[in-house]
């Protein structure tokens, strides 16, 4: 018979339970009552029922707090909550992290014994896997020392070769024969697999493990430096070209899984079949090197990698044109930006991880000397310095993109400080352009023209008769107004934004002292008093 203890504040619903319930056909009976969670601590600790059954509300403990202690201290007991309609949100969140289920006021029997019924399959259940999990142990035991084994000879090759095949034979582990493949998700514009990367992790090394399973194919799975590293076995009856197209056939289909339920972009390698474990590390090492070919260039099929000739020598297409660094000498970023896409096109191309990463060094280097004095020089000397480590050719074109739009920036800044434009002139002309970003003010403007917030308000009172924070504000109104007179569907709110202002109180504060009066009075001098309710 399953034990139950019953905590309720309410006599009659304990009693009820108790006495109206045929717990006799439930194989279960009701060995104590209790009136709120602190008394229940008490019956339960006595008794030790395998179910207890818990209102969500009393005067002292409530029930999850009840639940709570029970999953603490007894994690094998079963408990079921009781709850009334206003508790049943809450009740069904607390299901998900630490009760059994839980049952509605007023209780019906039929749902009741279908509840202890569902409890005691469960009891059953655990029981039945303590026995398995003991008949499991050795297996277990094993299944540990293959997953060593297989680490030891991934990472130290085969050095001790002899001593791990009389380990494997001490167990009766029989490795077989097979293909070692390795993913990877890696993408350093995602920050939020960055944040839950081991979970990703895990739940890669899942859906690999189940999908191979699907082809009839047993897994060892190996976890390194954010690599899945996967030993796939396979039946030693087969023939080996059998064996690589059922890998292939899994692979693609484990990519498939991945991006379906996860989301995500994964990067796989596929290694040389093996035939024993002195084959195992050459079958990785090969894995490791399309893997990281794959990453390299991007999305490529499996079965394409292995015809992939890495080392070809294949020049690119793209060249250095000269007219590539007058372009961006000249600040015009439109045409560099043109070059630099023929230039990374043609490396792609190429195929070629070697000549990709010289080419683009070659660049920078070529542009290191065209920009000996300029601010852009250190710049150029940290890519120079960081490009080696870079995983995929997707960051190289990232950082000569950045590296040649900060060069043409400061191209045009220095083009036009040939020019004798002052710097309050220039400054005076930014917030022209970026008046309605609402982040701009004084300290945002003098990093950007690289001066101090102090000497800036200075030469710009001193040159234009006017402090920043005034010119900006009479330049943002001055806007306001024209959208104001321009259209009656615009709401004040909507103008403020469109002009820097984030906040619509302040926006009217300011409007008002330019022009003396607020931007809605100003709206209904201009289309009648109705216009602000547009």
């Amino acid at each position: 018979m399953y034990k139950i203890v019953i905590v309720d504040d309410e006599d009659i619903v304990s009693r009820g339970l108790s006495e109206k319930v045929d717990w006799s056909k439930l194989n279960c009976t009701v060995c104590g009552t209790a009136a709120n969670g602190l008394e229940g601590m008490e019956v339960i600790e006595r008794f030790k029922p395998d179910i207890v059954i818990t209102d969500i509300k009393m005067p002292g403990m409530n029930g999850l707090e009840l639940a709570e202690h029970i999953k603490r201290h007894y994690p094998g007991m079963i408990t079921i909550l009781l709850s009334g309609y206003s508790e049943f949100d809450y009740a069904r969140t607390a299901v998900r992290h630490q009760v059994f289920d839980y049952l509605l006021k007023p209780i019906k029997i039929p749902d009741l014994n279908a509840c202890i019924l569902k409890a005691v399959d469960r009891i059953n259940g655990k029981r039945a896997s303590l026995l398995q999990a003991a008949n499991d142990s050795k297996r277990e035991n094993a299944d540990i020392v293959e997953a060593g084994i297989l680490m030891n000879v991934i990472v130290n090759g085969n050095k001790d070769i002899a001593a791990m095949r009389t380990k494997l034979k001490d167990y009766g582990i029989q490795l077989g024969c097979g293909v070692v493949v390795v993913f990877e998700m890696y993408n350093p514009s995602d920050l939020s697999y960055e944040e839950y990367a081991s979970l990703y992790q895990y739940a890669v090394n899942n859906i690999v493990n189940e999908t191979y399973r699907r082809f009839q194919m047993a897994t060892s799975i190996v976890d390194m430096e954010g690599k899945s590293v996967v030993v796939v076995k396979s039946d030693p009856a087969l023939q080996q070209v059998i064996i690589r197209k059922r890998v292939v056939e899994a692979t693609t289909e484990c990519l498939e899984n991945i991006e379906m339920y996860l989301k995500k972009q994964i990067s796989v390698g596929i290694g040389t079949n093996y035939r024993e474990i002195s084959e195992l590390y050459s079958s990785f090492q090969h894995a490791l090197k399309l893997l990281e070919t794959q990453l390299f260039w991007g999305s490529l099929m499996p079965e394409l990698q292995d015809a992939l000739q890495c080392s070809s020598g294949k020049p690119p297409l793209g060249r250095m044109d000269a007219e590539w660094f007058e372009a961006i000498c000249d600040g015009d970023e439109p045409k560099a930006k043109r070059y630099l896409d023929e230039f990374t096109a043609g490396i792609r191309a190429g195929r070629n991880k070697s000549i990709a990463l010289n080419s683009c060094i070659d660049f920078l280097l070529g542009l290191s000397k065209h920009v000996p004095e300029w601010k852009i020089k250190d710049r150029i000397t940290e890519a120079i310095a960081g490009i080696t480590g870079l995983r995929t050719f997707e960051e190289y074109t990232d950082l000569l993109s950045r590296i040649t739009a900060l060069a043409c920036e400061e191209a045009l800044w220095r083009k036009e400080e040939a020019m004798g434009r002052s710097l309050a002139e220039r400054i005076a002309r930014y917030v022209d352009d970026h008046y309605a970003e609402a982040e701009l003010n004084l300290q945002l403007v003098a990093d950007l023209f690289h001066v101090s917030a102090s000497h800036l308000s200075r030469i710009f009172k001193k040159e234009l008769g006017t402090n920043f924070n005034e010119y900006l504000s009479l330049k943002r109104v001055e806007k306001a107004k024209q959208l104001l007179t321009g259209s009656r569907r615009l709401t004040v709110l909507e103008v403020a934004h469109r002009v820097g202002f984030a906040d619509g109180k302040y926006f009217g504060q300011v409007y008002k002292k330019y022009y003396g009066m607020t931007p809605s009075e100003y709206k209904e001098t201009l289309f009648g008093p109705r216009c602000n309710a547009l």
